[in-house]
Formats: structure tokens, C-alpha cells, sequence
């Protein structure tokens, strides 16, 4: 093993991981008149986020002068919005339309694998050798730990971390101070503000929670760190491991903490903190819960990553409400135990298995993460148009939130910039703290002796599409609130669970856990 070049970027992640993203763009004109053996061929590729208001044609313009002479190809993006994306997604996939698809834990990339609908790049890294290389500085075998059922279907975010610190409760601060009550550092205190804020005649009749995730934020609450995830929440959401025995599988659903996180939810529905259509809304309601603070029709949001907050909510709110005050409380700050993250866990930008183009798919994608001009252009945008730079520091002042470019999953920690501060009061009283928590936390943390592991579900595709509808049948409902008997709509799912063959799922990632530990 190389050794791990470790640098502290989870402050410079945060302040600058932005998302783009819209309807789909006419391939420009290009002034550039090269001569090629091959006719130059195009290859497609989606963003999440929003769009930016403008410079997508100067940004072709620029990404050609580089693609056209280097790889005989140029790039164009279609955009699919934050909030139903797992659907558009998979409709997109199935299309054939698209050579290059992000992937994580907002889409559904694991199930998809078996499907055979991404290329197998494993089979052209002997194109790639600088990329091999590159992500070599984190692990010899990096690439190889995110490979599933032995082949490499993403190029993983270069990033490293700390697993589940991210995310937390973003809120009105001047009115906690305004209303008396005590720092948000937990559950208790969290609760406590939700039900005070409903007091407030602006609030009493308005959702405080939209977000149908929520579940597992109370997860990461009242479990304390002592479980861990194999693949993620969403990804595998019935099975976790013991932290302290990582060779023990438990079905979460069964878990004492679990049965606390449904009658929190069931709770809150019934006293109008929750969404009353939660079945309903998306399964990512970032930017609807963004609106409703700014227009001052809910003080806080859950779900909030930091570095959405930094870069997104921070930016609007203070223009809009510059007298406001802000504060972030991250889920995991009482947590037992950190774990260290692994890039097998990361997001990824997968090549379709119908391109017509995977040598050049595949060797734009170690432009990417080698080739500074390349990760610039596609990771910020245009410089001057959709970001600065100063001094060798991302400087978004005088840039609209709404003109923001970057192809999220393509993130690298040893190519990004670090970033200025957004807003000094908010730097001072909530971003550097909040920095310096994440630096001890990576401190402390432990290596996660399930870094690496990948289930290999080519052999549990029929249990897994039955599990899958008895979350949607059985759990979802619970999950969102709508049982009033939750204990007995829960042991009613959980049976329907295992006739859907959870228990030979089960056996079969028990086997596997155990011989990747042996090994």
C-alpha cells in the first residue's frame, strides 16, 4: 500500500461542492478548425442540479479547444433537476441516450450494475494509466475496492473523509436566541425548536419538515454511531452491522433504535411538524425546503449536507434576509464512533454499456482527474462567468447562485481549490467551528473494516426487487408517518419482508462480510 497523501479538505469541500444542472443544450458552434483523421463524435453526459443562468456556450466553446485536438470528441450535458432525479435518471438510462450517467446514493447505480447497464471499465484501464495511477495516491488497489461482482462500472469522487458527518439541522439562530432557548446539540434541543417555532403564528399552519428522509436523520441520532452501513441508507436500507462486531448483521427494521425513529415520525405527523403529503413529495425536497426559509414559511431544514448549506442556502438567504442568523447542528455530533470514508462509497460518473465511444468515454474520464484545464472547466465552469479565482482560492463574489457550474461527481480532492468564505459572520460563528469539528473528528476516527467491501448482488436480483416493493408497499408509510398502529404496521412489514426472502439476502451478504473480513 502507497502511502495515503491526507489533506484537510472537508472545510474546502464545503464551501464550494456545487451542483448544476437544466433542460438540455444545443451543441454550439465552435470556432475551432482542426484537422482530424476521424470525424470528430460527441459524447452526452448528465448533471444534477440547476442550470446556470449563463456561459454554458463559452464553456462548449472552451471544452472543445481542449476535447477536439486531445480526444477527437466533444462533451455536451442534458440537465435533470434535484428532486425526482432517481426517476429521471433511471428513465434516461434505460434510453441509451447518454454516455456518461452520475451515479450514488441518490440514484439507483447498484441495482443498476446487475442490469448490465454501465460498461465494465475495467476492461480499457490499460488506457488509462495516469488514472490508475492517480488514484493510487490514496491506495494501490483503490479502484479495485470499488469494483461490484469484479468489475469497475464508476469512477468514483477522489474525496476522503469521515463517514455521516456531513449531513444535519440548518436553522434560524437569531430566533433561538429570540425565543430563549438552549444551543442545538441533539435530539432534545432539535425537538424543542421544531415545537417552539409551531407556536409562532408565521408557522403554526406550514410543514417545518418536507423532507420524507427524515427517517434517517433520527437514525443517525438515536443510534449514536453504533451501527455501521454497508453500503448506505438508501442503497441498503434493512441491513447494518454491529460497529464494535462488523462480522454480525442485523435487519435495522428490527433494531430497538428503529422502532424509536418510527414513533418520533408518527409523533411529529400528528402534531403538523411533518409534511402531510409526505407519500407524495420527492425524495429530495433540498430546494423546495431552500424557497419556503426564504420566503419565511419554515425557520430550519433537515437532510441538509453542509456543504448544500455553504454553498447554496447561505448564499440566497443572506441576500434576501441579511439580518438573519444561522446555525448548523450535524447529526453525528454525539456519535460513539467515526469511521473512516472509503471511495468505494463515493458518488461516480458511470459510461453506459451502449455508448459507441468507450475509449474515449473512458479517457476523458482520466482527463478529468489528471489534467487541471480539464477539472477546472467541468468541476467550476467558466472562470470570470461561473466562478473566480484569487490568489489560487475560489472567490464567488459578485456570482449568482443561480450561475453556478459543476459536474458534481467528478469532485477531487487533490485537484479542487480551497475556498474564500462566503460570509465572514457566518465563517466566524458556524463554518470555522463547524471545520474544526470535522478536523477532530477526522481525528478520532477509526478505520471502517468495511472500507472496501462491495455487495455482489448478481445472484440476489429476485430478492432484492421483492425487498424493494415491500419498502415501498410496507415501509414508506411508516416511514412518512401514516400508520397510527406503528408497531403493529411494523412487525406486519418485517413479516412481509421476510416472505420476500430477506433472510436468504441476508445468509448470502453474511457470507460475503465474512470472507472479505478474513481476508
Amino acid at each position: 500500500m502507497k502511502e495515503i497523501r491526507y489533506r484537510s479538505v472537508l472545510c474546502i469541500l464545503a464551501a464550494f461542492f456545487v451542483l448544476a444542472v437544466s433542460g438540455c443544450a444545443e451543441q454550439s458552434v465552435t470556432d475551432i478548425d482542426f484537422e482530424n483523421k476521424e470525424p470528430v463524435v460527441n459524447l452526452n453526459g448528465i448533471i444534477l442540479g440547476s442550470p446556470p443562468e449563463e456561459g454554458m456556450d463559452e464553456l462548449y466553446r472552451q471544452l472543445d479547444t481542449l476535447t477536439i485536438p486531445e480526444l477527437n470528441c466533444t462533451l455536451r450535458f442534458e440537465y435533470i433537476a434535484w428532486g425526482d432525479e432517481r426517476k429521471q435518471l433511471n428513465t434516461a438510462i434505460l434510453s441509451g441516450e447518454y454516455d456518461l450517467i452520475p451515479g450514488g446514493v441518490f440514484s439507483d447505480y447498484r441495482t443498476l450494475v446487475p442490469k448490465n447497464a454501465f460498461l465494465n471499465i475495467k476492461e480499457y484501464l490499460y488506457l488509462v494509466p495516469d488514472l490508475q495511477e492517480h488514484y493510487e495516491t490514496y491506495l494501490e488497489d483503490a479502484l479495485k475496492s470499488c469494483e461490484i461482482d469484479g468489475g469497475l462500472y464508476g469512477i468514483p469522487q477522489y474525496s476522503i473523509g469521515v463517514k455521516n458527518i456531513n449531513e444535519g439541522f440548518f436553522y434560524r439562530e437569531d430566533l433561538r436566541k429570540a425565543w430563549g432557548l438552549e444551543p442545538v446539540t441533539d435530539l432534545d434541543t432539535m425537538e424543542a425548536y421544531l415545537y417552539r417555532a409551531k407556536e409562532e403564528d408565521v408557522y403554526r399552519n406550514e410543514p417545518l419538515i418536507t423532507d420524507n428522509r427524515i427517517w434517517t436523520s433520527l437514525w443517525l441520532m438515536l443510534s449514536e454511531g453504533r451501527y455501521l452501513e454497508i453500503d448506505s441508507m438508501q442503497e441498503t436500507p434493512f441491513v447494518v452491522v454491529q460497529a464494535d462486531d462488523p462480522g454480525v448483521l442485523i435487519n435495522r427494521m428490527e433494531t430497538p433504535e428503529f422502532q424509536e425513529v418510527i414513533r418520533y415520525i408518527r409523533k411529529w405527523k400528528e402534531d403538523g411538524i411533518l409534511e402531510s403529503n409526505m407519500l407524495v413529495v420527492s425524495d429530495n425536497e433540498g430546494e423546495r425546503g431552500k424557497r419556503l426559509m426564504v420566503a419565511n414559511r419554515k425557520p430550519c431544514e433537515t437532510n441538509a449536507p453542509f456543504w448544500s448549506v455553504n454553498s447554496n442556502f447561505i448564499v440566497e438567504l443572506w441576500r434576501e434576509h441579511p439580518e438573519w442568523e444561522y446555525g448548523f447542528f450535524p447529526y453525528t455530533q454525539n456519535n460513539q464512533f467515526w469511521y473512516e470514508e472509503s471511495i468505494a462509497d463515493s458518488s461516480v460518473i458511470s459510461i453506459s454499456s451502449r455508448t459507441k465511444y468507450p475509449e474515449i468515454a473512458v479517457k476523458l474520464l482520466e482527463k478529468i482527474h489528471t489534467d487541471q484545464r480539464y477539472y477546472d472547466l467541468l468541476r467550476y465552469g467558466v472562470e470570470g462567468v461561473h466562478y473566480h479565482l484569487s490568489d489560487g482560492k475560489l472567490d464567488f463574489s459578485g456570482v449568482s447562485n443561480n450561475n453556478r457550474f459543476g459536474w458534481t461527481p467528478i469532485s477531487d480532492d487533490l485537484l479542487s481549490y480551497p475556498a474564500t468564505p462566503i460570509n465572514e459572520k457566518w465563517y466566524e460563528e458556524t463554518e470555522k467551528p463547524y471545520c474544526e469539528w470535522q478536523m477532530e473528528v477526522s481525528r478520532l476516527a477509526e478505520a471502517d473494516p468495511l472500507n472496501g467491501f462491495s455487495l455482489q448482488a448478481s445472484g440476489l436480483k429476485r430478492e432484492m426487487e421483492a425487498m424493494e416493493r415491500v419498502r415501498t408497499q410496507y415501509f414508506q408509510p411508516i416511514l412518512c408517518g401514516y400508520q397510527e398502529d406503528y408497531e403493529s404496521a411494523l412487525a406486519e412489514a418485517n413479516a412481509a419482508l421476510y416472505a420476500a426472502g430477506f433472510e436468504d439476502y441476508l445468509r448470502n451478504m453474511q457470507e460475503q462480510i465474512a470472507e472479505y473480513i478474513g481476508k
